[in-house]
């Protein structure tokens, strides 16, 4: 998919090509960039790390929130979580850390991910670096928030779906390592929005195209939701595809928009797909 811009009037505008880079800078710039990030992570991490007791019980807030007859597996009246391995409690630390790491070191990340890029770009396009890294993190800690708010109905549906007779006990590592797939997982989908307006910004793609692959952009989003989801369980994975459909269709509505304000301008972008 291509796409070419024309400025209406009596002449046009000399394409931009971009800033020229040898393998060998690219390859320097790739070095400082992937560097920055790490740093970035790692900050994060030892933030987390100390942080880490505090997080681990706003994760065991959804199990917790449970029935005591769905969660209360050893009879005590208690939101517990058992241990089964030796290493598990030194994991699920680490886990807890990596939820505050990716929190903080997000901004960072994407900002250097855009800079990266930025040489190939023309400048009108160098604009919304500011408005992707805020909106990228946004998105992902809207999807990550989401996907919290509806854990306690997935849970409850999932414990309980076995009947009477048999009471699940679950170890802390395995809830804590479901609980962080899908968080990620909903925060990463949460991002394909954005995608598809940067990408109408630059006038990659139109509001006719994505008219015209809206019945395979919805079943993309179950297959994708299928595979993103840790359980693969049919609520869950409406629960993901639903909010994906509905941006979709706002993506659509934004395509018309930019592209209505392009032909008040005086600037037609031909999409050829």
């Amino acid at each position: 998919m291509t796409a070419t811009a024309s400025r209406r009037g009596s002449s046009e505008e000399p394409e931009y090509v971009g800033e020229e880079m040898t393998l060998f800078e690219h390859l320097e710039e790739l070095r400082s960039r992937l560097f920055k990030c790490a740093l970035a992570v790692a900050v994060g991490f030892v933030v987390g790390f100390v942080l880490r007791t505090r997080v681990l019980d706003l994760l065991r807030a959804p199990y917790c929130d449970l029935p005591p007859s769905v969660r209360d597996g050893l009879g005590t009246g208690e939101c517990t979580l058992i241990v089964l391995r030796v290493l598990d409690s030194f994991l699920i630390s680490i886990k807890a850390a990596a939820v505050v790491a990716v929190v903080i070191a997000g901004p960072v990340v994407f900002y250097q991910v855009w800079r990266f890029v930025t040489p190939g770009l023309r400048p009108v396009e160098r604009r919304y670096a500011i408005p992707f890294v805020l909106l990228s993190q946004a998105l992902f800690v809207g999807g990550a928030v989401f996907a919290y708010l509806i854990i306690p109905r997935g849970l409850a549906f999932l414990l309980s779906f076995a009947g009477e007779g048999i009471t699940p006990v679950l170890s802390a590592s395995e809830y804590i390592g479901f609980i962080l797939k899908t968080l990620i997982g909903f925060g990463i989908s949460f991002e394909l929005p954005l995608i598809i307006a940067m990408l109408t910004l630059m006038g990659v793609v139109g509001s006719a195209g994505l008219r015209r692959y809206r019945r395979h952009a919805i079943f993309g989003t179950f297959v994708l939701a299928a595979v993103i989801t840790p359980t693969q369980d049919p609520l869950t994975m409406t629960m993901m595809a639903a909010p994906l459909a509905l941006f979709y269709e706002l993506n659509i509505v934004f395509a018309r928009i930019i592209e209505r304000r392009r032909r008040a301008s005086g600037t037609a972008v031909t999409v050829a797909e």
